[in-house]
């Protein structure tokens, strides 16, 4: 029974929870396995990503502070595709479109829905991370050539950390990807 009107008892938002999570971690999976197989995703997949997560993120976080969350890291992610555009565009000693062979679609599109499931530092520090264990994972065992050309599955990857992340959190009470209260602490700035 819920302790106020329209207050939802807390069974009813814990299955709800374990659904939507079920759900994200289930589209993650595919969009690995589509990746990884044929170096791209189903369009439709990203709105049902963020459908999902942007659901779980406004029943913790409410539609305030998701609305909040998600503009900061937008920004952040503009700030770096226009940052990424200006670099590859002196390299290339002409204005270039990132998006002729640098960089996928499909992994722009995949690091905007992150920005409905993250927190502003967890989305920051998983955009940096992951960018580096990829390039890392990437230099050690090299990337094989495919009918689809040589590229990275970038949004797979990140896909599956994401997924290992969220496994992680069911296990580590204190690994939450919708608050930033315990990456402050361990950077001495929380209470």
């Amino acid at each position: 029974m819920a302790d106020r009107p329209g207050q939802e008892p807390e069974g009813n938002s814990s299955r709800l929870m374990f659904l939507l999570q079920g759900g994200i971690f289930m589209v993650l999976a595919g969009m690995v396995y589509q990746d990884f197989k044929y170096r791209g995703i189903y369009w439709w997949m990203f709105p049902i990503l963020l459908l999902l997560m942007a659901t779980a993120t406004v029943q913790v976080l409410g539609f305030t502070a998701t609305i909040s969350q998600a503009v900061k890291s937008s920004l952040f992610l503009a700030l770096q595709f226009v940052v990424l555009t200006g670099y590859i565009s002196i390299k290339q000693k002409k204005l270039t479109n990132i998006f002729d062979g640098f960089f996928g679609l499909g992994d722009l599109l995949f690091l905007v829905v992150l920005c409905f499931g993250l927190s502003f530092l967890n989305y920051v520090l998983f955009y940096l991370l992951s960018l580096m264990l990829i390039i890392l994972f990437t230099a050690i065992f090299g990337y094989q050539s495919t009918a689809h050309g040589k590229k990275i599955p970038l949004a797979g990857y990140q896909a599956l950390l994401l997924m290992i992340l969220m496994a992680a959190g069911w296990y580590m009470p204190y690994i939450n990807l919708l608050a930033d209260d315990h990456l402050l602490n361990l950077l001495g700035y929380g209470n």
